[in-house]
């Protein structure tokens, strides 16, 4: 979703993890901490220096679903391609 032009940074982003699927608050924190490493590592590389030269703004909501914790090079993996596909679409 494009955001006003009020707004500090390039992004601004939620992490959410179903309470539903992970009881425990433990496991929930774990994978909200590996999707916001994932994404600190590589969005201004993918993603603010596109966003920056293309004066947009975006706001997004990357929420968890699988029903197993995977291990973190699944979550990077993951992001490099949600961030690659983000910046194509900012592009257009």
């Amino acid at each position: 979703m494009l955001a006003d032009s009020g707004q500090q940074f390039p992004v601004q982003i939620v992490f959410s993890v179903a309470k539903k699927r992970y009881k425990r608050a433990v496991d929930r924190n774990l994978v909200k901490r590996r999707m916001r490493e994932a994404y600190r590592l590589n969005k201004q590389a993918l993603l603010y220096d596109v966003l920056n030269g293309a004066g947009k703004k975006l706001v997004l909501s990357i929420s968890y679903i699988g029903k197993e914790i995977s291990p973190y090079d699944f979550f990077e993996k993951k992001m490099l391609k949600l961030l690659t596909q983000l910046a194509g679409e900012a592009i257009k």
